[in-house]
């Protein structure tokens, strides 16, 4: 394991922000070390996800994970850290959660044309916010917000 992680992070796979759980397979058993190189994490962080509730099978020595178990964690996981922005709502970058923009005016600019992005400043820190938004609900963010379309 000592030789893999260098390895991980020269080849850019160091801690992931959200874990892939598409990379677990179900039918396999993993050590705390092979969920480690997994997702390039230190084999505590995994002991600290069974503190937190991930199943493992402690019976003999090397405890063993179920792949089928450490996907449902995951993507439990991954669920809890979003966060939904309410109508009058963008997702703030600084305050890492939704806020009301400043003025309550954004600008959309269209991706394609089906959907765009709102792009407003926040109220609290001052930093870009975002939100994607489909383009035939632009007409119902215009009585949330002062839109002016680029």
């Amino acid at each position: 394991m000592n030789g893999l992680l260098p390895a991980l992070k020269k080849a850019g796979l160091t801690t992931l922000a959200n874990y892939n759980h598409c990379r677990v397979k179900m039918h396999h058993s993993y050590t705390f070390e092979e969920v480690a190189v997994l997702f390039g994490v230190h084999k505590n962080t995994v002991a600290g996800w069974v503190k937190k509730g991930l199943p493992c099978l402690k019976q003999r020595k090397p405890y063993l994970i179920l792949g089928k178990e450490l996907r449902l964690f995951l993507q439990d996981l991954r669920q809890s850290k979003k966060q939904k922005c309410k109508a009058d709502e963008l997702y703030c970058m600084g305050c890492k959660k939704p806020q009301k923009p400043m003025g309550l005016m954004v600008d959309y600019l269209p991706i394609n044309d089906v959907k765009g992005r709102l792009i407003g400043l926040c109220e609290c820190c001052e930093r870009p916010m975002n939100r994607f938004a489909n383009a035939g609900q632009l007409d119902d963010m215009k009585r949330h917000f002062d839109v002016s379309i680029e």
